[in-house]
């Protein structure tokens, strides 16, 4: 299919907020975003969001660490360049959309696609820009862009590198188990890196009451959210020149004004308190003031000063880049468990489908209650995304959380093994396009169609469940019809608790900071017909 992108089409496939039967206030609620409704099991999607176990040992209060977790998420001088954020691969919907620049040739290092036709009919991936390759040599204090010796890609030249795979949402991630579509980022946290248990070396500093220190291990169950938020920061892909550590990113950010070159919405939903009334940019509190206020002392308060074995050197003041405070060397636990928090408010519960599922029949069209049935029926959708609220396997460890789907042959990405990839809900896919781990497929209807043919590479690993269907034309519409139901209209309007700070994006423009109450709707990648074959 040739696809060359036209004027935005009228919006008929968003839910609005009439199909809703909901005022457009309940955009402004923010249960999602609060302390409490973390706490609150409630029912639906929302009971099924993980937090982190034993969070009083770690976290002081919520409040701060979800502000903290938001502005650390959005921030740009996270990247080594002062240009890249965890938002950069995950601004729109939880997603990313930008165009340009966003294809890795795939394992034959051959560039085949060209970003104008879909479905792929190569090994090319749709992913997102990262960084340029780098080694790392130094944080600036004071300066958001690092020191780094540039270094010459084989295949990106200078140019920013792409992932090798498309960026799943972040926005549900909390109700899964695992992270990443290979789900290598550990449900435990050991407050290091991603691999949790297995990482018998990780250890983090502890104050130990009489002015030292003491190395600890940590294990931090349900929080694979934590796990995952360290790995993109650090990679020299993504985020970061080779060689960086947490701890340096650490030294950087509390030299810096938070989002200081971002525009913050007054009435940002949790940034907006600490908004500075002097300029649009920026917070007006430091990290530092952050960090004291979300999490417990024993994790930052010693004037000890550690070099990069955590050993201790000296006391008060670094003398080098080397050398680090308790807060500096900790930063990978503050920073995971953060973005965790921040990222478990994301949850995108108030759509059609949740209003049908609370018990108002009327609330989702005929052709998507036709939709809903084929997907536990003749579809077979549930058999791998089940059919409870997350309508995703994922949330526990279902036989069928990782599933091969023959969407590639193994041998180019065996994923989890055996080609199996994360069974990722169906929720919001109206604005997750393009689909799959490579990003190859365009709209929803192509995703049908795959499915409905049996995929295009079977294999011996292959699901069962994965296998010809031969469903109708009104089959297949009614079932793109129901999925289109399960976007939530506060996502697409980009409105609490799913509103945000600026953004530059490398590539692709200028994404306006939101408020509480919304803004422009998001529209689906390429402004696609999500119906078009």
């Amino acid at each position: 299919m040739q696809h060359t992108q036209s004027a935005p089409r009228q919006a008929r496939s968003v839910p609005t907020l009439r199909r809703l039967g909901t005022a457009l206030a309940l955009t402004l609620t923010l249960l999602t975003a609060s302390a409490s409704a973390l706490d609150d099991d409630g029912g639906g999607l929302q009971a099924q969001v993980r937090l982190p176990k034993n969070l009083s040992a770690y976290v002081r209060d919520m409040d701060s660490a979800i502000a903290l977790g938001k502005a650390l998420y959005w921030e740009e001088a996270a990247g080594s360049d002062g240009r890249v954020s965890c938002a950069t691969c995950h601004w729109a919907a939880g997603a990313d959309v930008r165009v340009e620049d966003s294809i890795n040739p795939g394992p034959n290092g051959i560039f085949e696609e060209d970003g104008t036709r879909w479905p792929f009919e190569s090994d090319d991936i749709f992913g997102s820009q990262g960084v340029a390759l780098a080694e790392f040599e130094a944080i600036v204090p004071g300066q958001a862009v690092e020191m780094g010796t540039p270094e010459h890609h084989p295949i990106f030249g200078d140019k920013r590198q792409v992932t090798g795979r498309n960026a799943p949402s972040a926005v549900n991630a909390a109700v899964y188990r695992l992270q990443f579509w290979d789900g290598r980022a550990a449900n435990t946290f050991n407050g290091v890196n991603g691999s949790g248990n297995s990482d018998s070396s990780a250890r983090l500093l502890e104050a130990d009451g009489n002015g030292g220190v003491k190395k600890v291990k940590v294990a931090i169950q349900d929080a694979s959210l934590a796990s995952q938020a360290v790995g993109p920061v650090l990679s020299e892909v993504e985020m970061s020149f080779a060689g960086r550590t947490l701890p340096d990113v650490g030294k950087k950010l509390f030299s810096l004004q938070p989002l200081a070159r971002q525009v913050v919405h007054p009435e940002d939903s949790v940034l907006g308190p600490y908004k500075t009334n002097s300029t649009r940019t920026g917070l007006a509190v430091s990290y530092g003031r952050l960090v004291r206020e979300a999490f417990q002392p024993r994790w930052w308060d010693s004037d000890v000063v550690v070099d990069r074995d955590l050993n201790v050197v000296g006391a008060g003041d670094p003398q080098s880049l080397d050398e680090f405070t308790l807060m500096e060397s900790n930063f990978s636990l503050f920073w995971g468990l953060a973005i965790n928090l921040y990222e478990a408010t994301l949850i995108a519960d108030q759509s059609p489908y949740d209003a049908f599922l609370a018990g108002d029949s009327n609330a989702l069209s005929q052709s998507a209650k036709r939709g809903l049935e084929v997907y536990n029926g003749a579809g077979r959708c549930d058999k791998c995304h089940g059919d409870g609220p997350a309508l995703s396997a994922a949330v526990d460890d279902d036989s069928r959380a990782f599933t091969n789907t023959a969407v590639r042959p193994i041998n180019e990405d065996p994923g989890k093994g055996d080609g199996e990839f994360k069974s990722v809900t169906v929720r919001l896919n109206e604005l997750n396009g393009p689909y799959f781990h490579t990003g190859g497929y365009l709209t929803l209807r192509q995703v049908v169609d795959f499915y409905d043919r049996g995929g295009d590479f079977p294999n011996d690993e292959t699901d069962s469940q994965v296998r010809e269907l031969e469903l109708t034309e009104k089959e297949k519409n009614d079932l793109v019809q129901f999925m289109l139901e399960t976007t939530d209209p506060r996502v697409t309007y980009q409105a609490a608790p799913f509103d945000h700070p600026s953004l530059n994006l490398p590539g692709g423009g200028r994404l306006r900071a939101t408020g509480a109450a919304g803004g422009a709707p998001l529209q689906p990648f390429l402004n696609a017909d999500p119906f078009e074959k």
